[in-house]
Parts: structure tokens; C-alpha cells; sequence
């Protein structure tokens, strides 16, 4: 009687199927799969970052959002905390992708419902900017954090590295000073500390005694609008002491006003700086 062998043949050919080529997995291909990010924070380097200020309004019911540069980024947000008082307030702008440069929006100092009636912030002291930055291939979020103030209510810069006494004239102003992350022109020397702008809603002369904590600085400058000047320092141990007395430069911006129900506005920001301090 023949014997058949189906079994062994059977178990071989299972044997070989195994050995076959493997699908890939979901843990293989993650081509689809959103980068884990960490968060840098002010560890972009200083020709990368965007110039970026906010600018009083006359009404003081709003400012205006300036960014310059940030189309190089993939995705930005920005976040704000100030002090109105004695209570801490946020405000939040969205950037569509991909970003216009400039960017430009009116960011209201208060809030509204959504019938139109809106409560806006009193005595206004300082903030925080946190700006948020990813690039295209880069599994990194590089996070820009700086202060400002509204100088009717607040001298200092909460890093308490800058100080600035308004004159007589010009404490009766509307005037924002801040860090504004990056340059509008590139410097070709290197820059300490960080640029200071203070931001105006006219053109009348700035004037007063800026004093910044800033050890190793040889001079310093202050951007005019087209190029860096040269700008007179008295310095003692690290603290540099600088003499102001200019007029500001300007550019055309048009906004929404939310706080008017959506109504469109053209008006002029006027910048004074930034005043760099060079190594």
C-alpha cells in the first residue's frame, strides 16, 4: 500500500509562507504621523526671529499686532498676558498659514459678546508676549517670550533690566515699550540683551533717560526707519544710560476694529527703535 505525505507537505508550505516578505507596520510607517515637538524657548537665533511690536490706539480700546519676518516660519500663534489692575487678562491672535509679511492685527484690550457690547481694560501696567514659531522640517517649537508696558502705568520692563523716565512732555503720552524679538534690518555686529522699541499712536518727539542692566556692551544704536544709527552711551560697572530725544519713524497699517463691529480702519503706527546694544 503507497503512503501519502500530505502532512509534512502541508506543514513546509506554512513554514515558507512565514518567511515571506513582512507588511509594514504602523510603527514603520509614520511617514503620516504628526512630529513630537519640544519647546525652545528664546533659543532662535536672532537673524531668524521676526520683528514684531504692538502699537497703542488712540482710543486705547485696542492695539495693533505687527510681525515682520514670521513668513519664513510654517505655523505662528501668539499669545498675551498683561495686568489691567489688579487682574491679569489674555488675548490670543491666530495666524493663517501661509503668513503674509508683514502680519497685521488689531488685538482688542477687553472683550465683546457676540451682540456687539464690549467692556474694555482700565489702568493698564504690563505683559507678556508669548510668540510661537515652528519651521518646515523641524520636530522642534521655538517659543519668542518678552515683555511690555503701557508707560501711563509702568517704567520697567518686568525683567527689570530696562527703565525708562519719560520727560515731562512725554509722560503725557500713549506709548508701549517692548522687546521686539527680532530686527527689521539685519545688524551686522553682534546685539546683547534684546531690541527695545517704544511704540506711539503720533510722531512727536520721544524724550527721556533709558537706562539698561547689560554688562559688556562697547556702543550702541538706534534704527531710524531706513539704517542704525550711532546713539551716545554713559556707562558705569554693567549699567548703560542713553539719553533719548527722537522722533519716530512710521508705516501704514489697516486693521478691523472688532470693538466697532468689524468696521475697517487705515491708520499710521509710529516706532521709535529698536535701540540695540553691541558686544
Amino acid at each position: 500500500m503507497k503512503t501519502t505525505h500530505f502532512l509534512p507537505i502541508l506543514l513546509f508550505a506554512l513554514l515558507l509562507a512565514g518567511c515571506g516578505p513582512k507588511k509594514p507596520t504602523d510603527s514603520n510607517n509614520n511617514k503620516n504621523q504628526p512630529l513630537i515637538t519640544k519647546l525652545l524657548i528664546n533659543e532662535l537665533p536672532l537673524k531668524d526671529r521676526p520683528f514684531t511690536v504692538l502699537v497703542p490706539h488712540a482710543t486705547n480700546r485696542l492695539f495693533t499686532f505687527v510681525t515682520i519676518g514670521a513668513d519664513r516660519a510654517q505655523t505662528a500663534s501668539l499669545d498675551l498676558e498683561y495686568q489691567s489692575g489688579d487682574l491679569l487678562k489674555g488675548a490670543r491672535a491666530s495666524i493663517d498659514s501661509p503668513i503674509s509679511s508683514p502680519f497685521i492685527k488689531a488685538i482688542i484690550l477687553g472683550s465683546c459678546s457676540t451682540g456687539g457690547k464690549c467692556t474694555f481694560d482700565t489702568d493698564l501696567k504690563s505683559g507678556t508676549e508669548k510668540f510661537k514659531l515652528t519651521f518646515a522640517g523641524q520636530d522642534v517649537t521655538h517659543v519668542l517670550k518678552g515683555d511690555f508696558v503701557f508707560l501711563t502705568g509702568q517704567k520697567n520692563l518686568p525683567d527689570g533690566k530696562v527703565i525708562f523716565e519719560p520727560s515731562k512732555l512725554t509722560a503725557k503720552e500713549n506709548l508701549i515699550m517692548l522687546n521686539s524679538f527680532g530686527l527689521p534690518k539685519p545688524s551686522e555686529k553682534e546685539i546683547l540683551l534684546y531690541p527695545v522699541v517704544f511704540s506711539s499712536t503720533n510722531d512727536k518727539v520721544i524724550s527721556g533717560t533709558l537706562t539698561l542692566n547689560q554688562a559688556g556692551v562697547t556702543s550702541a544704536a538706534i534704527y531710524d526707519g531706513n539704517d542704525y544709527q550711532p546713539l551716545k552711551i554713559s556707562q558705569k560697572d554693567n549699567v548703560i544710560t542713553i539719553a533719548l530725544n527722537q522722533k519716530p519713524w512710521s508705516m501704514n497699517a489697516e486693521i478691523t476694529r472688532d470693538d466697532e463691529k468689524g468696521s475697517k480702519e487705515s491708520l499710521t503706527l509710529y516706532l521709535l527703535g529698536p535701540i540695540v546694544l553691541y558686544k
